[in-house]
């Protein structure tokens, strides 16, 4: 096997990015270690913050939530308490929202696949009408 077959990282040495506009950040582990075929992600949103309500356009993901719980996952109009160490997988087309709102850090594990073309695999959604918000 070639070297580029296998890589390793401390998460400490992937550097933390805030997501544009504040709040949650989050270290792009998959990008670190070269993989091609999915995205891996570690979230910190602080109290209070949460994710854009959204879907994919190509990417299903699972999400586990690492700690702080318990905490809120906002699934298609149901509010969805999960707790720590609670694995949840979402198909595609799934609207879905991780929301912070308990006064803890909430920590979080996002695995996507396939990678999709990147930021605008996101759709996001209008979480009173459902429709679809367009990009600017």
């Amino acid at each position: 096997m070639s070297e580029a077959s296998w890589s390793k990282v401390t998460p400490k040495d992937v550097e933390e990015r805030e997501r544009r506009g504040g709040g949650a950040s989050s270290r792009d582990l998959a990008g670190a270690l070269g993989s091609e075929n999915m995205v891996l992600r570690v979230w910190r949103y602080p109290p209070g913050n949460q994710m854009a309500y959204h879907r994919h356009g190509e990417q299903e993901e699972i999400y586990q939530l690492i700690s702080g719980g318990p905490q809120e996952v906002f699934v298609e109009g149901e509010m969805v308490t999960v707790e720590d160490g609670d694995w949840l997988r979402f198909h595609k087309d799934v609207a879905r929202r991780i929301q912070n709102n308990s006064d803890r850090e909430a920590v979080w594990l996002a695995v996507g696949a396939p990678p999709g073309p990147g930021i605008t695999d996101g759709i996001r959604i209008d979480p009173e009408t459902g429709e679809v918000i367009p990009r600017k």
